[in-house]
Order: structure tokens, then C-alpha cells, then sequence
């Protein structure tokens, strides 16, 4: 008989949001980024829109950590919420359909926006390999951060 497969994709992402939110809502001096660099791959990548103050592309988990480090200056609560995953038995690869929770540090304006995301996960190892997320209103994050893109 097969082994029973241990790791799903939805299992790994559902790891990374659990650790996403523990880190983000820490103080900065609090912030122990290794729950979420558990659920990565050594050449994980993120790839952000080049319209967001945080745009880039970021490689491994210490990437990742100068990502979230950014991230979390900006915000006090980052959650996804709601998060419909979609996925093709034997896959690597959903896509998650979900709601977005934000407060802004700085003010403590909170706002929830429509977010989807494509995520590829290594299944034998139980870690995420790549997260490509879309926004669905890049101007209204940026208004809420005081942050204007350079053109």
C-alpha cells in the first residue's frame, strides 16, 4: 500500500498564515520571524508588485524576513481571512481567493480588500517554493501608507 501523503498544499499555506500572524502583530523587538521560515523553502520566492512600497522580489527565507520586516512596519495586523483555496488533486500549485485584513501601524486604520494568491509548495518536504499575491486595490494600500510610487 502507498504511504499516505503527509503534507497537502493547503496544510503548508495554512502553517504560513498561522506564523504570518504571530509575527506581524509582534512589537519589532518582539518579532521572531523562525515560525515562518519553518514553512519555506531555501530558494522560496516572493515576487510583489512593483507599485507597493514593499515591491520586489524576494529570495529565501532571508528574503522573505526582509519582506515581512517591511511589512510589518507598515502594519500591525496582516490576516488573511476567509481564504478559498483552490487546488487540482496531485498539484503543487493553488490559488487562494480571499479577504485581506490590514491595520496600519502608524494610524490604526483598518481595511479589508478582496487578495488572491498563487502558491507552489514542495509536497515531500512540507515547505512553500513560491507565493505570488495580487492586490486588488494597489492605490487604496498606498493611499492608507502615505505612500506615493515613483513612475
Amino acid at each position: 500500500m502507498p504511504e499516505a501523503q503527509k503534507h497537502t498544499p493547503r496544510s503548508i499555506l495554512e502553517k504560513f498564515y498561522d506564523a504570518e500572524r504571530i509575527y506581524m502583530s509582534a512589537p519589532a523587538d518582539k518579532r521572531d520571524f523562525s515560525g515562518i521560515a519553518a514553512t519555506l523553502s531555501p530558494d522560496y520566492r516572493l515576487l510583489q508588485t512593483p507599485a507597493l512600497p514593499y515591491a520586489g522580489e524576494y529570495i529565501g527565507p532571508e528574503g522573505l524576513e526582509r519582506w515581512a520586516k517591511a511589512m510589518a512596519d507598515y502594519f500591525s495586523v496582516v490576516d488573511v481571512k476567509k481564504p478559498e483555496i483552490f487546488e487540482s488533486e496531485g498539484s503543487n500549485r493553488i490559488v487562494v481567493y480571499s479577504t485581506v485584513h490590514f491595520q496600519v501601524r502608524a494610524t490604526g486604520e483598518e481595511v479589508d480588500y478582496p487578495f488572491c494568491q498563487v502558491v507552489t509548495v514542495d509536497l515531500e518536504k512540507g515547505v512553500m517554493t513560491e507565493m505570488l499575491p495580487f492586490y486588488w486595490d494597489v492605490a487604496g494600500v498606498n493611499r492608507l501608507l502615505g505612500y506615493t510610487p515613483q513612475n
